[in-house]
């Protein structure tokens, strides 16, 4: 009898142990880094690092980022690009040998750039934004991840920064406003530069606009549960 019990004992334990492993194994969590914070025109923007572990968040972003239904009157043409924008954008944002950053705006995920930072060179793979609610876009996003951008640039040793700019809607235009001059293309994208002292200039002035303060607690925190979505 005594022999018996003890069995159920010890197969209740394995049971529970084995139990304890595959609940460990099958909650997927997501660590990232916040690493600056803004407030503007009364919304909470902040910045978050992401790395290879962060995949089951990107790979949320994949399916839930709904551009149709965040933007619905967007036509075929303007679909397709704007998608392949976003796409490239988490297709590559855990590239070991890349700099990812998303943007949140009041824990929403609003945003998201992919630089291949080298030494005498930072280069914008992507950048991209989309609305927080059907056709609500957050404050100045894409200008919140170049000031974190060029911060980080300005506490380099590189030179200039680069990127390709398509040749669709006002995106060039847009990139000369903060500092950025065209240099040749083709017909679909134009390269575009910026050098260290314009990069300087500009910082300076989204500064001004928006003001991005380090974040006073850089921890690992769990944004699968911290995030909306």
């Amino acid at each position: 009898m005594k022999n018996s019990k003890n069995q159920r004992a010890n197969t209740a334990k394995i049971i529970f142990t084995s139990f304890i492993k595959i609940m460990k194994t099958n909650s997927i969590s997501f660590k990232g880094i916040n690493i600056s914070n803004a407030n503007l025109l009364g919304h909470k923007m902040s910045i978050y690092k992401l790395t290879q572990k962060d995949a089951p968040l990107i790979e949320k972003l994949e399916k839930e980022v709904d551009l149709k239904e965040l933007i619905p009157n967007i036509d075929k043409n303007n679909f397709e690009i704007f998608n392949a924008i976003l796409q490239g954008s988490f297709r590559h944002a855990l590239d070991k040998n890349k700099h990812s950053m998303l943007l949140t705006c009041d824990d929403k995920p609003c945003g998201i750039m992919v630089n291949l930072n080298k030494t005498a060179c930072h280069f914008v793979n992507y950048i991209c934004t989309w609305p927080i609610e059907p056709d609500k876009k957050a404050p100045f996003g894409a200008q919140t991840l170049f000031e974190e951008m060029f911060k980080n640039f300005l506490n380099s040793q590189a030179k200039f920064i680069e990127l390709y700019a398509i040749r669709f809607g006002d995106a060039i235009s847009k990139y000369m406003r903060i500092g950025f001059t065209p240099r040749g293309g083709d017909n679909d994208v134009e390269l575009m530069k910026i050098s260290r002292e314009k990069v300087l200039e500009s910082y300076k002035r989204l500064k001004e606009r928006i003001n991005l303060e380090p974040a006073n607690n850089k921890e690992d925190i769990d944004l699968l549960k911290e995030l909306k979505y």
